[in-house]
């Protein structure tokens, strides 16, 4: 069996662009001097936990959000990458407006 690794930009590369069609999340972006990373991701034994910072729109539902995001990251990396995923940690950090 041939063995390959997949480096973590890459998981966090599939991750944002699992959300990126969903014009009611964002990826947060955190202040510039912050050293915090929008988009975490390990993995071990097969397994890859994801933690990812959010910005909704405003007026949605947060908690139906955060599960459709689960939904479409463990497919995403699931799909692409034939890892685990049992966990997918969502934070909202921010809102944005509607028209925004």
């Amino acid at each position: 069996m041939t063995e390959y690794q997949i480096s973590t930009s890459v998981l966090e590369a599939i991750v944002r662009g699992s959300l990126e069609d969903d014009g009611r999340l964002r990826i947060h972006s955190p202040l510039p001097l912050m050293r915090t990373h929008s988009v975490e991701v390990g993995v071990e034994d097969q397994e890859c936990r994801v933690t990812v910072h959010l910005d909704a729109r405003l007026g949605e539902h947060l908690p139906s959000l955060a599960v459709e995001a689960q939904q479409k990251i463990i497919r995403a990396l699931t799909q692409m990458t034939g890892l685990a995923v049992p966990a997918v940690d969502i934070v909202f950090g921010g809102v944005f407006p509607a028209d925004g």
